[in-house]
């Protein structure tokens, strides 16, 4: 099947590394990768290049074209690639077949990348490092000014600062879990409403070890979507009345079984000028105390926290789309594979080792 696509795009004037722009029309039909890819066992993204005539150099390999790269690994699994060699035409062929099984993405990913240093060489030369975003991914490549350009490049995965991500809205899982999965959602997007019926499985087979915390965070695209916002608002009013009443755990269950329910209705609401009385139907038919729920949501009891969610997500964390999930700071590409989440686990351990040397 398709990987996910999501909801987007938000737009913000909020200050963002500098990086060239790899734009991908064709996000929603990659499919992820099998074994080769960072996350995985180095020797297995090396297995995926035998094509080009490999040679080992040292801790590292030499293609017949002379390109030279390296996997670097930790606790036996591959963190990042790294190459450098003359900027020929096989070698832009060859950077795509790398940043393929580095990734996952295999030839959904090498094409564009390869038509990236065809077309974009002249401004790369001599400009210093740049860095391009493939996925979630980040790639920073140097050109040198002199002819023949020689490429160097440095391809690993995007890691937030955990401590960016601010506090959650809800969370299932235990306080101190290894694995923090966080989902940012909009609970007008149709891409979040089918995470919710997809993907949700997905986590709650993770929470079952034991070690996994799944947390939910606002992010209304407010430009796209008007009523993300209220939805937002009214999820954390009906989680508020139900806490009142039963303790942290109903208002907890109630937030669940009230998000779960408008994502299933949003045909009935999405279009609505004011969604509040449709909210408490739906509300009421989940069995959910609503006495509460419009002067609640007209007051803007929750603004303040919904909006300091979005400001968060947009502005500190630079998030475009819906739903966009991390496993403790690595961003999730396929949400809907529970292998994806496993292999980023893996890498997180990797990457926090203290041998990593990142």
């Amino acid at each position: 099947a398709d990987g996910p696509i999501d909801c987007g795009m938000e737009t913000s004037r909020a200050r963002r590394p500098s990086r060239a722009a790899l734009a991908l029309a064709l996000v929603a039909a990659l499919h992820g990768a099998a074994t080769a890819q960072i996350g995985n066992e180095a020797a297995s993204i090396v297995a995926a290049l035998q094509d080009y005539g490999l040679e080992a150099d040292g801790s590292g390999h030499v293609t017949a074209t002379g390109f030279a790269f390296d996997v670097e690994e930790s606790l036996g699994t591959a963190i990042a690639v790294t190459g450098e060699g003359e900027l020929t035409d096989a070698n832009a062929r060859f950077i795509g077949a790398l940043v393929g099984a580095a990734s996952g993405y295999g030839p959904g990913i090498a094409s564009p990348v390869t038509d990236f240093f065809r077309t974009r060489t002249a401004e790369l030369k001599g400009a210093g490092e740049v860095v391009v975003q493939v996925q979630e991914y980040l790639m920073a490549v140097a050109v040198s000014e002199e002819e023949p350009a020689t490429v160097s490049l440095r391809f690993e995965p995007q890691a937030v600062d955990v401590a960016l991500f601010g506090p959650a809205a809800h969370a299932l899982g235990p306080a101190d879990a290894r694995y923090v999965v966080r989902e940012f959602t909009d609970l007008q997007c149709p891409f979040c409403a089918r995470f919710a019926t997809d993907g949700m499985p997905v986590v709650r087979q993770l929470l079952e070890r034991g070690d996994v915390r799944f947390e939910v965070h606002h992010l209304p695209l407010k430009s796209i979507h008007p009523n993300a916002t209220v939805a937002a608002e009214a999820a954390e009013c009906v989680a508020d009345e139900a806490r009142s009443t039963g303790g942290e755990a109903a208002g907890e269950d109630a937030f669940w079984a009230f998000t779960d329910a408008l994502y299933a209705a949003q045909a009935r609401w999405s279009e609505l000028p004011d969604p509040l009385p449709a909210f408490a139907a739906i509300a009421a038919e989940a069995g959910l105390t609503t006495d509460g729920l419009t002067m609640c949501v007209r007051t803007g009891r929750f603004s303040r926290l919904v909006e300091d969610s979005y400001r968060v997500a947009v502005q500190d964390l630079g998030i475009t789309g819906t739903p966009t999930l991390f496993v403790d700071g690595l961003k999730v590409g396929d949400y809907l594979d529970v292998a994806a989440y496993e292999r980023l686990m893996r890498l997180s351990d990797a990457m926090a080792s203290p041998g990593c040397g990142r």
